[in-house]
């Protein structure tokens, strides 16, 4: 079934599973995190709208060789503005239609958030591509496989208090999730240098999904 507006996006995410979501202090280190992770092996990654001036990363980041989304997007002039410096996909913590709409209207790939089952079908019949269930501390991987079984074909990216180790993030993805957002528990290259943040990436590069 073709997904408005995935570009691709979906087969990316599914097979890096875990994607970095940067909420740094500012847009210069939110570059530099974002360069780390790359060379860490990560080529999808969330930038937020939290970051202070996050359009001065996200443009410095355009022409890098990474898929960039932005998330935290409240309003629809956010998703125009994102697009037009490059995010391919657009990501929120709460579901708003008019957010959802504006997306679909640009061609890119959006996920809006939920966490009921009321919520998660609300996003559907709107026409995400795919539903970011959020705060995952909220809940148990158990939670995935029960929504899965009564909507099928449900594409779920999970976020919010999950450890960034592969300990914490597999359950998450043997239940089903189609990828897992990791924020603070990645770090900075501000708060732990570019090399910390590069070896915790690199520690998840074996939960991608091989060919």
């Amino acid at each position: 079934m073709h997904v408005p507006g995935d570009s691709g996006v979906l087969e990316r995410l599914e097979r890096q599973r875990v994607v970095p979501v940067l909420r740094t202090r500012d847009a210069e280190d939110a570059v530099a995190t974002a360069r780390a992770c790359v060379r860490g092996g990560m080529r999808v990654i969330e930038l937020t709208y939290s970051i202070p001036k996050v359009e001065e990363a996200l443009r410095a980041l355009a022409d890098d060789d990474v898929l960039v989304g932005m998330g935290t997007v409240t309003e629809p002039g956010q998703v125009r503005a994102s697009v037009e410096l490059g995010a391919r996909f657009i990501v929120s913590y709460g579901f708003d239609p008019e957010v959802v709409a504006s997306a679909i209207e640009l061609g890119v790939a959006v996920i809006p958030g939920a966490l009921t089952p009321s919520e998660v079908a609300a996003c559907r019949r709107a026409g995400a591509t795919a539903v970011k269930l959020f705060p995952a501390r909220m809940i148990e991987p158990g939670y995935l496989r029960d929504l899965g079984a009564v909507m099928p074909g449900l594409k779920l990216v999970v976020t919010g208090g999950i450890p960034s180790t592969p300990e914490g993030i597999r359950p998450w993805l043997d239940a089903g999730a189609l990828a897992v957002g990791v924020g603070g528990a990645l770090g900075s290259v501000a708060a732990d240098g570019a090399g910390e943040v590069e070896r915790r990436c690199r520690a998840l590069l074996p939960l991608e999904r091989q060919p």
